[in-house]
């Protein structure tokens, strides 16, 4: 009797006893699901270690730190400087100051000029009454102000931008106040205003979206997978009690899933709440084999025999796949973002605890089945066969076909690109994501580019020399194509100083002196508007000034070369300034690129861990070695296929070829662990294909379908990092079951004779 035989048989002679511990670490992980939490913050994507993320948190420690909204207001087209539409911008201006927590308000409506009369500067609001005649001024003076076109009217006159400062408490449920109160602010608006249209975002609305993303997910997706994953078991395996056991099986994993990220304190965000997908589908893939070979064995042995064998069949070969599904997740762990470290070491876990149901429940279960089903499955030993046979007559076709295949994939890998940016993350389902493309088609782009200049060593921010470098870097910055508008003290100070000379374009330049800066912005800071000041520009100490580029980017690629450049620059020609990049679109950028090059150490990890256990588990290096070829294969195809029809790949994409290396090498598994017992008992290569084709090609096919059906779940989430995850998933898996069928065994016949 074999180990797999002894252990069989123990598992069923004492399931009662297994089934009531199972129960019981079930229950104690299910106690952690009130635990979880679920993710409002953007940032959760960086590690409290990124560089980027650390540059974040010194901007927001070093001015004033405030959380914006945007609004966007069209006006029925041609209205937009009628009195009417203006006496509308003031009110929507005047209800802006009733949002909760509310620190600023900038809009079209608040906005103020300066004009010299003599020796007097006379500040007066650009918009005052509303006249025709008021109304001619107010467009003239607004379309005139460089800071305000982009910002807070389109360039082409055609809407209004309004942005708000809030600054929450620390209080629970103060995001949700402001975010509530806003909504029903916009209501009021469409009711009564019915030929304007309202957008409104920010990083409070996108941190709620987050949330929202994440619970859709959880509780439709997952469900609607396992549904799908079952609904397509039943018909292909026709067997309602394989069914129903492998939901326990499932729930079971699941449970185990949720309820350790409960307990070891992860938070579920976007990226990680769709985690029980993946081992709703990864469990049923290994459940299958073992109904399979149940429903083999029931045609010459009675239900109870036919667990046994069935199990004690599989043991090896399901233990060897799910460990190595596991080291796949696992090795997420050299990411970069934490949300998808936890979602490999949550999955893994949840593979775990779902595999010891699969040993304890499904057996068990299915011994309650009286029928003999192998006549019903649609994909017959027979039929396996005959392709083996079509296969071997062509065996030389396939091993070279997939080398040429693998060829033309790195072309289209080449043209991969990254684009991360937390407003293309959702789809447009979601308001986000429609308000931020009708602001940025309407005014300016959404991301932004930050440096924080340091006045040098005994002097501040208003030294000549400082301000005429921040201005010559403001130049080029606005020779950049992706660049819309940029803001600075120098570009303030330079108006300020044309108005204080009568308008003389002459003038506009910095002052010579540090006093004259100092007055200059004095008086510009008196002039702002109630509840406008300089602490989102200066520090406190004077002695750092921000300076924020507005862009308007394809990609994140764009954003990171512009970056790169700008910092380029700033090291060649301002020395005086060296400051890096910051902010949250240059943050997702370059998490994108180095999360990759992360990826890169994981899957030589995975490749590792696979390889040693595929050597101890087929008791050969040659065959393990043959075995990293129909696995390494099916990714670059993938991604190859991605480059030349989808081109970009997000955060999400970077992890895909790790953590589906562990999920294609199942099939491959249990193909060669077959074949191998095959040819050591005896049969040629030939025959020992034929063999293993007739046994499990059908459980092969059956699970890749089941595979492709469950991620391609995952297609339909509103989150686009998930939506790669598993349209690559699907594409990964297509492609190995055909290096499974086809590559696989003319490698292996190819070296039948070298053992």
């Amino acid at each position: 009797m074999t180990a797999s035989e002894r252990i069989a048989r123990l598992i069923l002679r004492r399931n009662r006893l297994w089934l009531a511990l199972l129960l019981a670490v079930l229950a104690g992980l299910a106690a952690g699901l009130p635990r979880l939490e679920v993710s409002s913050d953007n940032r959760a994507f960086f590690g409290r270690e990124n560089e980027e993320y650390r540059q974040l948190l010194a901007l927001d420690a070093t001015y004033a730190d405030s959380s914006g909204l945007l609004f966007l207001m069209v006006p029925p087209e041609g209205t937009a400087f009628e009195p009417a539409a203006l006496e509308a911008l003031r009110r929507f201006t005047d209800a802006a100051w009733q949002i909760p927590y509310v620190l600023r308000v900038d809009s079209a409506a608040n906005q103020s000029v300066s004009r010299a009369e003599g020796d007097e500067i006379i500040v007066e609001p650009l918009l005052e009454e509303v006249t025709p005649e008021a109304a001619a001024r107010f467009e003239e003076r607004l379309m005139g102000l460089e800071e305000a076109v982009g910002r807070l009217v389109a360039e082409d006159g055609s809407a209004y931008g309004m942005s708000v400062q809030v600054v929450l408490p620390e209080a629970e449920g103060t995001t949700e106040e402001v975010v509530g109160h806003v909504r029903a602010m916009i209501e009021d608006w469409r009711a009564d205003y019915p030929g304007w249209e309202f957008r409104v975002t920010g990083g409070m609305l996108g941190g709620l979206t987050l949330e929202q993303v994440a619970l859709d997910d959880l509780l439709r997706l997952v469900p609607a997978s396992a549904a799908i994953v079952l609904l397509l078991l039943v018909f292909l395996m026709r067997t309602l009690v394989g069914a129903a056991v492998t939901l326990a099986v499932v729930l079971s994993g699941t449970v185990a899933t949720l309820g350790f990220a409960g307990w070891t304190g992860v938070v579920l965000t976007a990226g990680t709440a769709i985690s029980p997908l993946s081992v709703t589908v990864l469990i049923t893939a290994s459940s299958i084999h073992v109904m399979l070979s149940w429903m083999r064995k029931r045609e010459a042995a009675g239900p109870d025999a036919a667990a046994e064998e069935a199990l004690a069949e599989n043991l090896g070969a399901v233990t060897v796949t799910n460990l190595t599904t596991a080291f796949g997740f696992l090795c997420l762990n050299f990411s970069e973002s934490p949300p998808l470290r936890d979602m490999g070491n949550i999955i893994a876990f949840g593979l775990m605890v779902g595999l010891a149901a699969t040993f304890v429940m499904l057996p068990a279960g299915l011994r309650f089945d009286r029928r003999e089903h192998a006549g019903r499955i649609p994909i017959s030993a027979a039929l396996m066969e005959r392709l083996a046979g079509g296969i071997l007559r062509r065996w030389r076709w396939w091993l070279w076909g997939f080398p040429l295949a693998v060829v033309v994939a790195l072309t289209g890998i080449a043209r991969i690109g990254y684009d991360d940016s937390i407003y293309r993350y959702f789809d447009d389902r979601y308001e986000f994501r429609r308000a931020a493309d009708a602001i940025t088609e309407k005014l300016s782009g959404l991301e932004s580019m930050q440096f924080s200049f340091h006045a040098p060593e005994g002097a501040n921010v208003f030294d000549p020399e400082f301000l005429r470098a921040i201005d010559r870097f403001s130049a080029w910055l606005e020779d950049q194509p992706e660049v819309v508008s940029v803001s600075s003290i120098a570009a303030i100070l330079k108006r300020l100083n044309e108005s204080m000379n009568g308008g003389d374009a002459a003038f506009r330049t910095i002052p010579d002196s540090r006093e004259a800066n100092a007055q200059l912005m004095m008086f510009y800071e008196f002039s702002l508007p109630v509840g406008m000041d300089l602490t989102s520009t200066i520090d406190v100490s004077r002695t750092q000034t921000r300076l924020i580029a507005s862009l308007r980017v394809a990609d994140s690629n764009e954003t990171r070369a512009l970056a790169d450049a700008a910092e380029a620059w700033l090291a060649e020609n301002e020395p005086l300034l060296d400051a890096p990049a910051s902010g949250l679109s240059v943050a997702f950028a370059r998490l994108s690129q180095r999360n990759n090059q992360q990826m890169l150490l994981g899957l030589g990890a995975v490749l590792i861990l696979i390889s040693g256990t595929m050597v101890v588990t087929l008791r050969s290096v040659k065959y393990g070695a043959i075995s990293l070829a129909p696995n390494l294969v099916p990714a670059v195809l993938a991604f190859g296929l991605w480059g030349w029809t989808f081109r970009d790949v997000n955060l999400g994409s970077t992890v895909v070829t790790t953590m589906t290396f562990g999920i294609v090498v199942d099939d491959t598994v249990h193909f060669l662990m077959h074949y191998l017992r095959r040819k050591r008992a005896g049969l040629d290569a030939a025959a020992a294909l034929r063999d293993t084709f007739s046994v499990v090609g059908a459980a092969i096919v059956i699970t890749t379908l089941a595979l492709m059906a469950g991620f391609a779940v995952m297609t339909l989430s509103g989150f686009v990092i998930n939506q790669h995850i598993g349209a690559l998933t699907v594409f990964v898996v297509g492609f190995a079951v055909l290096a499974d069928l086809l590559f696989l065994p003319a490698l292996l016949y190819a070296f039948r004779g070298k053992d």
